[in-house]
């Protein structure tokens, strides 16, 4: 399967300095030739096995994910997370509770009334991460959800590249084209944009797996029953991850099996068996996943979970402005894409910048005579064009319509983010590179890694500001809860920041639920006004709320109960008592409201709070 070496003697070694002084040939002997040091190192990494290779490769990328996005939170690594911080930390922190929770105590974790109550959720049209949740469980027990969402953020990156280093590894033969071309695409504006919150879309190391057990099949490497095996297992585990990423991924990666099956001349059939047993592996995948599947088709939302609107889509200028979370020129060029585009934060995940450009026309120059360089190339140009979404925008100025306005007339399609599509784009670059670099020759080899290598530093991320460490007050930490409100009461909660009712109730042990909370975009049937977006300090956006719809929502929902953070009181405390409610305690952090008399009477002012 991989190249073996001549003899494991590590006396055989090269040990040749880095200057290396030959000695005078004796005479009648020919002086010997000079060692050139890179062809060294390159001769080194090819007599390693490829195991240790690709644990090379793997320790190369999780160290830099460590120093970019672990280090600057290290002392605070347990209390602090490793992006924004914002509502959707909160989130997943969450999620990474709920599965275990759920199972431990007999429940299916699909379905909850500790959210939403007392009608509570379907959770399969959200953010789901079972997958993750219960690999990470022991480290949740042991050290907090916090800590197990950091070092899934930490990973993913990591291991994304590493995913890629396998599959150019197996079309180059080369180490470090592979190591370029994985580094392309684990540190790729995708994943250095989502690393700042969402680790359901940044953990997307299965869809290069998937590619890479392909290509052994389809090679002859990889029997058909340790195919099967392998590929239903990464399409579980992917789809345990992200839902949304599994969509897109059988979309983009069956695009690309129909592409290479046309043109796949000699080994035409040898795609033609392996995508059977893809189906195989397919149909084995959705047995397993019979009972979130059923969910997911049961509660297909009837309208797009973000209003079109708000669709997420990439504008001309971001694949070319260096993102804000990039190191180079990326703060330095927010205010531009501020003034030109729509959000370049979710947007930026698209950015491939003026490397990668150079990149892709040094490629169709130099390998114009190859037919997978113009199906690789149009691949790319593909994804692009449906990365803008249905409608061209430039500098924020719409152009007119493009191909997937057909698209998000689909019922599941209309709910896909259109930039969120330049991963798989971000893949497909990542193997060109690796093509190209390992067919560098000659004297002008040095333009074509000058130019990789500078794509790669146009792309090389930072770290995102982080907020605040987390802050949760001791009322849901000490056993307070326990004394103050009954076990699954409901309850509404007013934090400072959206979300933080869910980190609440999960630091509690699940002890009482609510009647709303942050899991994502709501479907249109659970948007029954304001509060069921939550109150809080720093919302935005939203209507305001008065005491008379406060006190009719909180009646129809059975709310006994509401808990403010302390930090909130004052900007809520005028509602809460013109909504006839009273203090019932104070303390750790936190006040509980409930209404005077027990039951929710009448309102004494219609007035609005701001």
């Amino acid at each position: 399967m991989g190249s073996s070496t001549p003899t494991d003697d590590a006396s055989t070694a090269v040990t040749e300095p880095e200057d290396v002084v030959l000695p005078e040939a004796e005479p009648g002997q020919e002086r010997p030739v000079p060692v050139d040091r890179w062809e060294t190192m390159a001769e080194r990494a090819r007599r390693l096995r490829p195991t240790w290779r690709g644990l090379i490769a793997y320790l190369t990328y999780q160290s830099l994910a460590f120093l970019i996005w672990v280090v600057p939170i290290l002392p605070r690594y347990t209390v602090q997370h490793i992006g924004v911080g914002l509502q959707d930390s909160r989130q997943f922190q969450w999620w990474l509770t709920w599965t275990p929770w759920a199972l431990s105590h007999h429940l299916n974790p699909l379905h909850t009334s500790y959210v939403f109550a007392p009608t509570g959720a379907n959770l399969s049209w959200f953010a789901f991460i079972p997958g993750p949740a219960l690999v990470m469980w022991p480290i949740t027990a042991l050290f907090g959800p916090m800590t197990s969402l950091n070092t899934l953020m930490a990973a993913a990156p990591a291991l994304a590249a590493w995913a890629t280093y396998l599959v150019c590894n197996r079309i180059t033969g080369k180490f470090w084209p592979s190591l370029v071309g994985g580094f392309l695409f684990g540190f790729s504006a995708y994943i250095a944009g989502n690393t700042i919150g969402f680790v359901n879309l940044s953990l997307i190391f299965p869809v290069p797996l998937l590619v890479y057990l392909t290509i052994r099949r389809v090679e002859g490497s990889l029997g058909p029953v340790a195919f099967v095996a392998g590929f239903s297992g990464a399409l579980i585990g992917l789809f345990l991850i992200s839902t949304e990423l599994f969509g897109t991924a059988a979309i983009f990666l069956g695009l690309a099996f129909a592409i290479a099956l046309v043109f796949g001349g000699p080994i035409r059939g040898a795609i033609a068996r392996t995508g059977a047993l893809v189906l195989l592996a397919g149909a084995i995948a959705a047995v397993f996943l019979s009972p979130y599947l059923i969910d997911v088709f049961a509660h297909a939302p009837s309208t797009p979970l973000y209003p079109p609107a708000l669709m997420p889509a990439a504008d001309v200028w971001t694949f070319i402005v260096p993102a804000p979370f990039t190191r180079v020129g990326g703060d330095a060029l927010y205010t531009f894409l501020s003034t030109h585009t729509a959000n370049p934060v979710l947007n930026g995940v698209a950015y491939v910048g003026v490397g990668v450009v150079a990149l892709l026309l040094g490629y169709a120059i130099t390998e114009r005579r190859h037919r997978e360089t113009w199906l690789l190339l149009g691949l790319v140009g593909l994804i692009g064009i449906l990365t803008m979404g249905p409608v061209l925008h430039v500098g924020g100025v719409q152009h007119g319509a493009l191909p997937e306005e057909i698209l998000t007339k689909l019922p599941v399609v209309q709910s896909l983010i259109p930039a969120r599509f330049a991963a798989y784009s971000a893949l497909v670059v990542a193997v060109i590179a690796a093509i190209w670099l390992s067919r560098a020759t000659g004297r002008f080899a040095w333009v074509r890694w000058a130019i990789v290598l500078g794509a790669a530093l146009l792309l090389f991320p930072q770290a995102p500001t982080h907020s605040p460490p987390q802050q949760i007050p001791t009322f849901f930490t000490d056993g307070t809860v326990q004394r103050v409100l009954r076990p699954g009461e409901n309850v509404y909660g007013i934090g400072v920041q959206r979300g933080d009712e869910m980190v609440w109730q999960e630091r509690s042990d699940y002890w009482f639920r609510l009647a709303e909370g942050y899991l994502g975009p709501l479907p249109l049937e659970m948007r029954t006004g304001p509060l069921s977006h939550g109150l809080n300090v720093r919302k935005t956006g939203l209507e305001p709320v008065g005491p008379t719809e406060l006190v009719s929502w909180m009646s129809q929902r059975g709310v006994s109960a509401i808990v403010v953070d302390d930090h909130a009181l004052d900007a809520y405390r005028s509602l809460l008592t013109r909504s006839g409610m009273q203090p019932a305690y104070q303390g750790g952090g936190v006040s509980v409201w409930r209404p005077v008399g027990g039951t929710w009477g009448t309102a004494t002012s219609s007035g609005a709070q701001g």
